[in-house]
């Protein structure tokens, strides 16, 4: 592994791997087709990440990683990481999703990026207009396969596949069936991490029947000890008036489904990881594939439609080796169904304990690690015939060389990661081409 990629993770805290990352790591790093078959919150992100960013040269001008995921959320969760780990590697990364700007997207092609993560209809929709090369490309990585296509991905994906057939394909998926095993025409190696079939033995599981749904939310809601929570409810409707409902309690809480469109969803989930949303009531759909670390209670409003559901609904808590707790809601005047059956023996009836946490305040998580960098915003991009070599040349009249890391133009502006976290170090403004250009901390 490079000496840059080892600061970095020792620098976000990661001295151990988990037992998925030993596992698979050194199979993709020895270059075979992999099939993890992997719960929820068992740390597989980086278990991929970590040895495709270790494979790519940092003076590689072509794409060589692509990975593909089922929602536009969990790519920008991946990127994220991503980046994370290529602050000293300098890896350029690029997130290619629908609902966001496809000429943002089609400038940052341009700068021939190594890493490419994305959804299948934007990634296909960009191969059909041929502003993709892939022709350089290594290692190819399906996320949460099941869920890709399950949620009615699987034409694009198997054209993403068989356009691709030559390239080392590492899959992983929570389960495995016929559609998944089309991913793997010929023979891989296989990680078993255990069936998502069962519930996580670090979740505790409980039930409660009630006269009334809402009045037993509520109830738990200002009883339980909770840090953030994630309500489950099957139709969006109903979290719109139960994200309402804890609103006039004055409980931090939002909706988070198809209702919203994507700029806001995105919004909502940043402010749920951050704590400023404690209270989280969101649809399976809208909640597929989101890796949130910190959920301490997972709340069932409706019984889900299978028991599987329900197993990956409660996975949302107890990630890699935390606690956590899982309640279900049953409807004292329904009749129970097979489901509800299943949840009521694998559950204990839940007997209250008063411990409540003030769900009306932010609540401030440990601060995650970071590795010791900035990211800076230059105001001067492609329309202003900025090139790489201008803004470098530039920043090296502040910073060594070496300090300067992963650089992307837009249109009207570009950013540059700085290998150092030194805010007294930033000019008010750049001289690029013989124009001075403002200079700012970017936000996040």
């Amino acid at each position: 592994m490079k000496n840059e990629l080892v600061q970095t993770l020792e620098e976000l805290g990661i001295h151990d791997l988990l037992e998925i990352q030993k596992k698979a790591i050194p199979l993709i790093e020895e270059g075979k087709d992999v099939f993890v078959k992997s719960p929820t919150g068992s740390g597989k992100t980086y278990a991929y990440l970590i040895p495709a960013i270790d494979r790519i040269d940092q003076n590689e001008s072509m794409t060589k990683v692509l990975i593909i995921v089922p929602t536009r959320e969990l790519a920008l969760q991946v990127a994220e990481n991503a980046k994370k780990l290529s602050v000293r590697t300098g890896n350029h990364i690029v997130t290619l999703i629908g609902g966001m700007d496809i000429s943002k997207q089609m400038n940052a092609l341009r700068h021939r990026p190594q890493i490419l993560i994305g959804t299948p209809g934007r990634i296909v929709d960009l191969l059909h207009q041929k502003c993709i090369d892939l022709s350089a490309l290594s290692l190819l990585i399906f996320d949460e396969a099941d869920q890709i296509i399950s949620t009615g991905q699987s034409e694009e994906t198997e054209e993403i596949r068989n356009y691709l057939s030559h390239v080392q394909t590492v899959c992983l998926s929570a389960t495995e069936n016929e559609l998944t095993d089309k991913l793997f025409p010929g023979n891989c190696e296989y990680v078993n991490m255990g069936a998502q079939s069962s519930i996580n033995t670090s979740i505790e599981t409980y039930y409660v029947e009630a006269q009334d749904r809402n009045k037993e939310l509520m109830r738990l809601l200002k009883t339980l000890p909770i840090t953030t929570a994630i309500v489950f409810t099957n139709y969006k409707n109903d979290a719109n008036d139960l994200a309402n409902m804890c609103k006039q309690s004055h409980i931090l809480a939002s909706a988070f489904s198809s209702f919203f469109e994507e700029r806001k969803r995105i919004q909502i989930l940043r402010s749920f990881k951050e704590g400023r949303i404690r209270v989280l009531i969101a649809t399976d759909a809208a909640a597929r594939g989101l890796d949130i670390t910190d959920v301490s209670h997972i709340i069932h409003y409706d019984i889900p439609v299978n028991t599987e559901t329900w197993i990956h609904r409660s996975g949302r808590t107890a990630h890699q080796g935390n606690e956590g707790i899982t309640i279900t809601i049953f409807d004292a005047n329904e009749p129970v169904n097979e489901v509800g059956q299943y949840i009521m023996d694998h559950s204990t009836l839940y007997m209250e304990k008063p411990e409540p946490a003030d769900l009306s305040k932010p609540f401030t998580k440990a601060q995650q690690k970071k590795t010791d960098t900035m990211e800076l915003l230059i105001r001067a991009g492609r329309k202003d015939k900025i090139r790489p070599g201008d803004l470098i040349g530039a920043l090296c009249t502040i910073y060594a060389f070496d300090e300067i890391g992963v650089l992307e133009i837009q249109d009207t502006y570009s950013t540059v990661t700085i290998l150092k976290n030194d805010p007294s170090s930033l000019p008010a403004s750049l001289s690029v081409k013989g124009k001075k250009r403002k200079v700012e901390l970017k936000r996040h």
